[in-house]
């Protein structure tokens, strides 16, 4: 029998999320000022999905700070500016409370950025003959394999499933050799610069030229390339970068279904009346699994 674990990348999704709609419609709050509008956008989407999908277990998965990628190179994700106060007020009601209410046990490992806690989960869970991760972040398709696909959503309206041949067409080569092509061609949203002159398309050709033979790795061989090898160590230091660690022991909890008072009680308070209307409502209960 088959069994489906569906991850979250709750940050990715928060931050698409929260920015969409503050373009679209500014800051939602509540009649009390609690801004709620990156927790409205991920739970819309998560409930999308849930409603046109059987999972046996859903985990959100976040950053819990003290990223090792950061400590290592202080350019990494430097383009990235401070979360305000909004935008933390917004994420922690999402984080403490409303998934928690819904059912949800939230996972994070300080030391790690969510990718790695998301690889490792999906690696070690082998009792799932499926797994799902939920993002907006392309970075996680070097964990496709077989079992493990990514839903790449963009929109309630625009998602896609990718499997090992979908990343090959969207990149050029294989799942497991996306962060190597991240390291030569860098990758703007983490601001991590690439090689000069190479983009993602000569980046791949060099990367298929590379068979690996004799003991050497696909990484050894991009170092001795002709295009590569003047700067050997700046695409050995982006490959530390852009490798997402799947190694990792985490603990995590099975999601559980919530009561309906309790659904209802929730939504009430933070005033998401578009989920309260009664068709919707209705299958909200059933994606969360309210008997």
């Amino acid at each position: 029998m088959e069994r489906r674990l569906l991850i979250l990348d709750t940050n990715a999704l928060f931050h698409r999320s929260r920015n969409a709609l503050m373009r679209g419609a500014g800051e939602l709050t509540t009649s009390w000022g609690q801004p709620v509008t990156g927790s409205y956008g991920v739970l819309n989407s998560l409930f999308s999905i849930l409603e046109k999908n059987h999972y046996d277990s859903i985990l959100p998965v976040f950053d819990a700070g003290g990223n090792w990628r950061k400590r290592e190179d202080k350019e990494y994700k430097a383009n990235r500016g401070p979360a305000d106060l909004s935008f933390k007020a917004d994420f922690d009601l999402l984080l403490k409370e409303l998934l928690f209410y819904l059912g949800f046990n939230p996972v994070g490992l300080e030391g790690y950025e969510a990718d790695d806690v998301i690889a490792s989960v999906a690696k070690a869970s082998v009792a799932f003959s499926k797994v799902e991760i939920l993002t907006c972040d392309r970075d996680l398709l070097s964990c496709v394999t077989p079992r493990v696909s990514v839903i790449l959503f963009n929109s309630a309206k625009k998602v896609e499933l990718v499997d090992p041949e979908g990343v090959e067409q969207i990149y050029g080569v294989k799942p497991e050799l996306v962060p190597t092509l991240k390291a030569i061609a860098g990758d703007p949203s983490d601001n991590i610069a690439g090689l000069k002159g190479i983009g993602n398309k000569t980046a791949a050709k060099i990367i298929n030229e590379c068979e690996p033979h004799d003991g050497m790795t696909v990484a050894d061989l991009v170092c001795l390339h002709p295009k590569v090898r003047d700067n050997a160590g700046t695409f050995l230091a982006n490959l530390r970068l852009t490798t997402i660690k799947d190694d990792i022991d985490v603990k995590w909890f099975a999601n559980t279904a919530p009561t309906e008072e309790v659904v209802r009680a929730i939504l009430e308070q933070y005033e998401f009346g578009s989920f309260l209307k009664e068709a919707r409502f209705k299958k909200i209960l059933k994606a969360l699994k309210v008997s």
